[in-house]
Parts: C-alpha cells; sequence; structure tokens
C-alpha cells in the first residue's frame, strides 16, 4: 500500500469500503488529497460526496450495494429484478430503479442508473429487502417484478414480460394469487389473466 494513502485506506475501511466527503475530511484528509486518489483511481465516485474504494472485492450485485448507499430510498425494479431473480435471459448493463414519483431525481455517477418513476401506491407496494455481504438492499418481490414489467411493455418489450411471467410459473414457489394482487395494483389484472390462461 502507498504510504501516502494510508489515511485514505484507514477511513475507508472503518467505514465498510464507502466514505462520505465529511468522514474524509473529519479524519484530517485535505480535499485535494481526495481529488489526487480518485484522479489515481483508488477511490470512485459514486455521486457528489460518495465514494467508494476501488479495490474492494467486487461481488456479485455490487452495483446494487453502490445504488442502495446512495439512493437508500430507491428500489431495484423491472429487468434488474428480473435478472436477479433468474426470471430473463436478458443481462441489463444499466440497473433499474424506482423512485417514488415525489422524489427528486439523484445524480448518480456510478454504477450506470435508471430511474423510474412510480407512483406511492405502486412504489410502495411488494417491497422486499435482501442481504447481500452486509448490506441490505431493496428490491421488489419476484410477483410485483412481473406486473411491473407488464405495466412497462411498451418500454421493455411484451417478450420479456411474457419470458419472466413463463419462467415463474415454472417455479415451485409461485403464488398467482400474490400475483393478481400486485397484477391489480399496478393495474395489469385483465392483461395478466389472459397470459395466465394462455400459459397454463
Amino acid at each position: 500500500m502507498n504510504k501516502k494513502n494510508e489515511g485514505i485506506y484507514k477511513v475507508f475501511n472503518t467505514h465498510k469500503g464507502f466514505a462520505r466527503t465529511k468522514d474524509i475530511l473529519v479524519s484530517g484528509i485535505h480535499r485535494r488529497e481526495i481529488k489526487r486518489v480518485r484522479d489515481e483511481g483508488v477511490v470512485v465516485r459514486i455521486k457528489r460526496g460518495l465514494y467508494r474504494l476501488s479495490e474492494i472485492p467486487l461481488i456479485s450485485n455490487q452495483g446494487f450495494i453502490d445504488l442502495a448507499r446512495a439512493v437508500p430510498e430507491g428500489v431495484i425494479c423491472l429487468l434488474s429484478a428480473l435478472s436477479y431473480y433468474d426470471l430473463t435471459t436478458f443481462n441489463p448493463s444499466v440497473i433499474s430503479m424506482a423512485i417514488c414519483r415525489s422524489t427528486r431525481k439523484p445524480k448518480i455517477e456510478y454504477p450506470p442508473v435508471e430511474f423510474y418513476y412510480f407512483s406511492r401506491k405502486q412504489f410502495e407496494a411488494g417491497i422486499d429487502r435482501i442481504k447481500i455481504n452486509s448490506s441490505t438492499i431493496r428490491i421488489y418481490c419476484m410477483e410485483k417484478t412481473i406486473c411491473d414489467c407488464f405495466r412497462y411493455r411498451n418500454k421493455l418489450g411484451l417478450d420479456i414480460a411474457k419470458e419472466s411471467l413463463s419462467g415463474y410459473l415454472k417455479r415451485k414457489d409461485r403464488n398467482l394469487e400474490k400475483l393478481l394482487e400486485y397484477a391489480e395494483i399496478c393495474r395489469v389484472k385483465p392483461l395478466m389473466q389472459t397470459w395466465l390462461n394462455a400459459m397454463i
């Protein structure tokens, strides 16, 4: 380890690989040092005032962890949630995150993210909390995710929504009652019933 970076590493290790500008400054490190380690690639800026140590071992879904730190009120949704549940063969390069319609759009520099604005009722329904390492991630449950994909079928494509439903119907833990409950909230119940009748 570079001797002059010792102080920086100490701050980041105290905060599990993440640190805010104020945490770094409080420890007596100058702003120009933050700029230097960022330019050298020692840290990655996730958003203004929030950094991650570049060399922390990246794990699957590291982007979810980064976003959970940067936008704690956001919820992983649509293609990213489908991918997490193995309900799509599509491999998204951008993370999909839902935020409530009344929220201001966060300015995120990393990882690549697309925000979707949900009405309060649709935003608050079906949120699960999952643990990835020591971080808690908010993500929509499978049933809510599938309904959201049908709701956004014009943007994502009907094929993705159908593929997710088909994969879900093959699962032992499927719950059609729960699925239709979320279909009602997402205002896609008649459409969902049509596809269920065709697939079952």
